[in-house]
């Protein structure tokens, strides 16, 4: 049977500072030097930024596509050539505009298909959380949440979950929806999801929520499991719903 190849989720951190150095090895190590960076138009000029900076580390050769309306991600051509590269690399500063370009498009199944192949599918900035189920959202005082990408069909992600309110919002969509690991990722975190949902914490910390065994009574949320996770610490993701 073929193995398939991995997902990467990089917490929040500016890679024009250096601050996603290690996983940027990483990634070239899997890839072979060949990168696609997929984002909205709007932040092209970062992304062109990070482009060279790939290319210091010595990247053979990146491309970026750059969207700017769905037809784009519709386009079967577009999907063909994402489809065949072996590091695709998602990047948004709020995660809600590359949402509305590829949500349920022919994208989205290119992307499934370059992990079916054995490449990489990463995410970055605010994009990691699009390829779980579910996005947590709202404030620090009302939790929401909204429809991912489903490409890890086990996990709710949330990031900058050292942020106020991160860890509120993360579990009530796990407690609401218990079947879901939560994955909440810290500043400058970054996780790699292998084969078999074997994954490790390759950058910074990490927390897994699990309300698989929650108790709930009126005034009180009983037996909800933390775990905080470091670099090196392996874990196993779901790769469907518990």
């Amino acid at each position: 049977m073929r193995q398939t190849g991995w997902f990467a989720l990089l917490g929040r951190a500016d890679p024009l500072r250096g601050e996603t150095r290690t996983a940027e090895s990483l990634l070239l190590e899997k890839s072979g030097g060949v990168v696609l960076f997929v984002t909205p138009r709007e932040i092209l000029s970062l992304v062109e930024a990070w482009r060279e900076i790939f290319h210091s580390h010595g990247a053979r050769h990146t491309a970026v596509l750059a969207l700017s309306q769905r037809e784009q991600a519709m386009d079967s051509r577009i999907a063909e050539q994402v489809a065949e590269t072996p590091l695709v690399l998602l990047a948004d500063e709020s995660g809600e505009r590359l949402m509305e370009l590829i949500a349920g498009t022919r994208l989205v199944q290119a992307l499934a298909m370059v992990h079916r192949r054995g490449g990489v599918v990463a995410a970055a900035l605010e994009a990691s959380p699009l390829l779980g189920s579910a996005v947590p959202g709202g404030t620090t005082e009302t939790a929401a949440v909204r429809y991912g990408l489903g490409l890890l069909p086990g996990l709710a992600v949330q990031g900058g979950f050292e942020g106020a309110g991160a860890f509120h919002r993360l579990s009530e969509v796990v407690i609401g929806r218990p079947d879901l690991l939560g994955l909440g990722l810290e500043q400058g975190s970054a996780v790699l999801v292998g084969p078999a949902g074997q994954a490790e914490v390759v950058a910074g910390r990490i927390a897994l929520i699990d309300a698989s065994e929650v108790r709930q009574a009126p005034a009180a949320v009983h037996g909800l499991r933390v775990d905080v996770l470091t670099a090196p610490a392996r874990f196993e993701v779901p790769l469907l719903p518990m």
